[in-house]
C-alpha cells in the first residue's frame, strides 16, 4: 500500500471512530431526560448513574438587559453573593463549600442568566442549603465588595498590555453596535465604581422574586432528594413570572467595511477581528452557520489557516465562528499578524471569502470540514454537565431537544452552494466590521479597505 493510500485509510478510520464514539455518547442520554414539577418550579432531570456526582443549574429568564443606569449589576449580584451574609463571613462561606468540594458560579448573558452548583451526591443537601442561603441572605459587605471592585478595576487597567483580551472586548462592542447587546454584561469602570451593597441586593431580589426560573439537574436518582431544599429554602415558591423579551431595529446596513482602529502603545503586532451582527431573522440555520465558520476557521486544516499560515506565513493561528443567542447572533474571524503584514492579511481574508462565496471550494476540503464537524460535535455531550447545559440553552431558544441528535446528519447533507450562500450572508465583505488593536500608524494602511474610525482603548473599559 503506498503512502497516499495509507494516509487516506488513516483519515477514514479516524472519521469512523469519531462517528461511532459520538454516536455512543448521544445514545447514552437518549430517553434519560425527564420533565417534572417541584411545586410550581419546572424541572428537567437528566439521569446519569455512572458517577456519584451531580450538577444543578438554575435558569433565570432575565439577564444583563435588566441593568438600567448602572451596568454590570446583574453579573456582580450573582458573582459576589459569597462575600458575606448576616450569619456567615466570606471566609466561613468559602470554607464550608470547600469542605464539601463544591463547585459553583454564575454565567450572565444579556437575555438570561444561570447559576450552577456541582459536587458529590452525598453532599448535595448541605451544599444546596448553603447556596439557597446565599441567594436569600447575601448582604454584599462594603469592605469585601470594595476589594473585588479594586481587583476588577486593576484587571481592566492591565488590558492595555493584553491586546488579545482588549481586541475581544472592543470587537464585541463594535460588531453589536446599534443593538441592545453591545454593552459588556460585566459593566465598565464607570459602572463598577458605583456598585454598592444596596444596588446589588435589590438586583438579587429582582431575580429571586420576579424572574421566571427553571431547574436543571443531573446525576443518580438520589439527587432528586434535593427537591424540598430548593422549594423551601431558596424561597422561590410562587415567585417569578417575568421573562425578558426584546424589541429592536436591526442596525443600519453599510456598503463598505467599517474599521475600528484601537491604538495601543508599544504594539509590534496587530490583533485583527472580522465579523458581522446577525439579526434575529437570520438565525434559522444554526447547522449551516456552524459548517460555514468551521470550513473557514475550524482547525489546522481550515481554509483560512491554510491560506494565512501555511501558504503566506502571516499568522500563527486563526479561528472563525458563527453563533446565535435567542434573538441575535454574530459571526467572527479572529487572528493576529505583524504590523507590517496587516494589509496583506486583510487582502487574503477578503480573497478567501470571495472564493468561498463564489463556490470555488475544493471538494476534498469541503468534505473534510463536514466530516470533522459532524464527527466531533457530539463529543461536547459526553459529559452529562455539558449535555444538561445544551438542554437549558435549547429551552431558552424555544427549540426541540431532538436538534442535538439531528445535527450531524444535517451537516452531512449540505452542499457547496448552500454553504456559499451562508458565507455570503454572514461574512459579506460590504457588511464587515473589522476591529484592529495595534499602533496608530496603521491608519494609512487601513484607509484602503474601509471607513476607518480611531477609538481610544479606554472607551471599551
Amino acid at each position: 500500500m503506498n503512502k497516499l493510500n495509507m494516509k487516506n485509510m488513516v483519515s477514514l478510520f479516524i472519521l469512523m471512530g469519531l462517528s461511532l464514539t459520538s454516536t455512543f455518547a448521544t445514545d447514552y442520554f437518549s430517553g434519560k431526560v425527564k420533565k417534572m414539577k417541584w411545586e410550581d418550579l419546572d424541572v428537567v432531570y437528566l439521569e446519569d448513574d455512572r458517577y456519584p456526582t451531580y450538577q444543578l443549574n438554575i435558569y433565570f429568564a432575565d439577564g444583563a438587559l435588566s441593568d438600567e443606569g448602572i451596568k454590570g449589576v446583574t453579573s456582580a449580584s450573582f458573582d459576589y453573593m459569597g462575600l458575606g451574609t448576616r450569619r456567615f463571613s466570606r471566609e466561613d462561606i468559602a470554607e464550608n463549600l470547600e469542605f464539601f468540594g463544591a463547585s459553583h458560579g454564575a454565567t450572565v448573558a444579556h437575555e438570561y442568566s444561570t447559576y450552577f452548583v456541582s459536587g458529590l451526591v452525598k453532599d448535595i443537601i448541605p451544599t444546596v442549603k448553603k447556596i439557597c442561603h446565599l441567594f436569600q441572605d447575601a448582604t454584599f459587605p462594603k469592605r469585601e465588595l470594595n476589594k473585588e471592585k479594586k481587583r476588577i478595576l486593576d484587571s481592566l487597567d492591565n488590558f492595555v498590555s493584553n491586546h488579545g483580551a482588549l481586541a475581544r472586548r472592543a470587537f464585541r462592542e463594535e460588531v453589536l453596535a446599534g443593538s441592545p447587546y453591545s454593552y459588556p454584561v460585566e459593566g465598565k469602570k464607570r459602572d463598577i465604581r458605583r456598585w454598592n451593597k444596596d444596588i446589588l441586593k435589590a438586583k438579587l431580589n429582582h431575580f429571586n422574586n420576579s424572574v421566571k426560573k427553571r431547574v436543571y439537574i443531573t446525576g443518580p436518582k438520589a439527587v432528586l432528594d434535593v427537591e424540598s431544599v430548593v422549594t423551601k429554602e431558596c424561597g422561590w415558591k410562587g415567585q417569578g413570572t417575568f421573562v425578558r423579551n426584546v424589541s429592536y431595529k436591526k442596525p443600519k446596513a453599510h456598503k463598505r467595511p467599517q474599521i475600528t482602529l484601537v491604538p495601543v502603545p508599544q504594539a509590534n503586532q496587530a490583533q485583527v477581528r472580522f465579523g458581522s451582527f446577525l439579526n434575529y431573522d437570520e438565525l434559522d440555520q444554526d447547522e449551516l452557520m456552524s459548517l460555514s465558520s468551521h470550513y473557514l476557521g475550524g482547525g489546522f486544516t481550515s481554509r483560512l489557516m491554510r491560506v494565512l499560515r501555511v501558504e503566506n506565513g502571516l499568522t500563527y493561528g486563526v479561528s472563525a465562528y458563527a453563533g446565535a443567542q435567542k434573538q441575535y447572533g454574530r459571526a467572527a474571524i479572529s487572528t493576529s499578524t505583524k504590523v507590517e503584514s496587516v494589509g496583506m492579511l486583510i487582502e487574503k481574508v477578503r480573497e478567501t471569502l470571495k472564493k468561498a462565496i463564489a463556490g470555488e471550494v475544493e471538494k476534498a476540503h469541503f468534505e473534510r470540514a463536514k466530516g470533522s464537524l459532524a464527527g466531533s460535535y457530539p463529543f461536547g455531550f459526553e459529559s452529562s454537565k455539558m449535555y444538561l447545559g445544551q438542554l437549558l440553552f435549547l429551552d431558552h431558544k424555544g427549540e426541540d431537544y431532538q436538534k442535538i441528535f439531528e445535527f450531524p446528519q444535517k451537516v452531512r447533507s449540505f452542499n457547496v452552494e448552500q454553504m456559499a450562500k451562508m458565507i455570503d450572508r454572514i461574512f459579506s465583505w460590504e457588511e464587515m466590521q473589522i476591529t484592529i488593536v495595534g499602533p496608530r500608524s496603521l491608519k494609512k494602511t487601513l484607509d484602503k479597505y474601509g471607513d476607518v474610525t480611531i477609538k481610544n482603548y479606554q472607551k471599551f473599559l
